[in-house]
């Protein structure tokens, strides 16, 4: 059996999303169990998921747990791969450590995946995290959003998407969604219009609160949703964060066939324009450089990963 060591929606967020579609993808040809760590507290039924693991696949962001449970799971004599999510130098301690204990690891993009080859070469695998969405599973979007959005389109030229997980930093203090770049950036806008979700309303109150009035081109959504029905349903995609690992929204917007536009902070697909600051974007979108393609679904490298383990 193999145990994803995760959690699991809600809150919805692209590891969340990743580790519920990979379920769902392996179908019957793999016995895929998952241990949420945010939500279990019983504690037979945590030992008996570890216990009857053959692999355990952590998917953690925090560095000193995820190397706690690294060698814990060693201990029981358990295969442990670990997806990094994220841009990861490995200088930090946990971050190599976590990297060289693993029985096998997961890079998202050529920073981290270059980086962990200094520390580590064999066993290291760069392996993006797109799984297709499942259409079964997309919960519709609430027909005043979707009217709303359709009035967009209908007055402006372009209406854009982006999304927020939440109001959060990065070390440095800036917004990692870069919400007020943003919005600063399409209150004077007269051409094109955003729509900008969040599963709640922190955002949008901290936004409200440092603008006063946010113009009628930018429309939020900020309860729970499938931010892909936004996507499909909008006309391209603004990824602007301070940092990103292998970002969802990205290449689902690229699988909907929807331009992207997103911040240079780590490698993108050769499809996506990149941006430095809202300057170069605006110069990009105008250009009419919209190249788009269908990404590959990565769920097969990694149950091809799973097999070699599991022989």
């Amino acid at each position: 059996m193999i145990l994803q060591f995760s959690k699991l929606p809600p809150p919805i967020g692209g590891v969340t999303i990743h580790v519920s579609r990979l379920i769902h993808r392996a179908n019957k040809e793999y016995k895929i169990d998952v241990l949420d760590y945010s939500k279990e507290k019983n504690m037979f039924s945590i030992l008996r998921k570890v216990f009857s693991a053959r692999i355990i696949h952590i998917h953690l962001s925090n560095k000193k747990l995820r190397l706690i449970f690294t060698i814990l799971f060693k201990l029981f004599f358990k295969k442990v791969i670990i997806t990094f999510h994220g841009k990861y130098d490995f200088k930090n301690t946990f971050d190599k450590y976590s990297l060289k204990w693993s029985s096998a690891s997961i890079l998202l993009n050529d920073f981290s995946f270059k980086n962990a080859q200094k520390i580590k070469q064999k066993n290291t695998y760069k392996i993006g995290a797109f799984i297709p969405p499942v259409e079964e599973n997309i919960i519709p979007l609430k027909e005043e959003y979707s009217h709303k959005i359709e009035l967009l389109k209908k007055k402006y030229e372009m209406v854009f998407s982006t999304n927020a997980s939440s109001l959060v930093y990065d070390e440095n203090g800036e917004e990692i969604y870069m919400g007020t770049q943003i919005v600063e950036y399409f209150k004077n806008k007269k051409d094109i219009a955003l729509v900008f979700s969040s599963p709640n309303d922190r955002y949008f109150r901290f936004l409200k609160e440092k603008f006063t009035v946010v113009s009628d081109n930018i429309y939020f959504i900020n309860e729970k949703h499938d931010f892909v029905n936004v996507i499909k349903q909008t006309d391209g995609l603004i990824r602007a964060t301070t940092k990103d690992g292998d970002s969802l929204s990205v290449k689902e917007a690229l699988f909907y066939q929807k331009p992207v536009f997103a911040t240079d902070v780590v490698d993108r697909p050769s499809e996506v324009n990149t941006f430095s600051d809202f300057q170069e974007f605006d110069k990009k979108y105008k250009s009419n450089n919209l190249e788009t393609k269908i990404v590959v679904d990565n769920s097969l490298e990694i149950f091809k990963l799973y097999k070699s383990f599991l022989k």
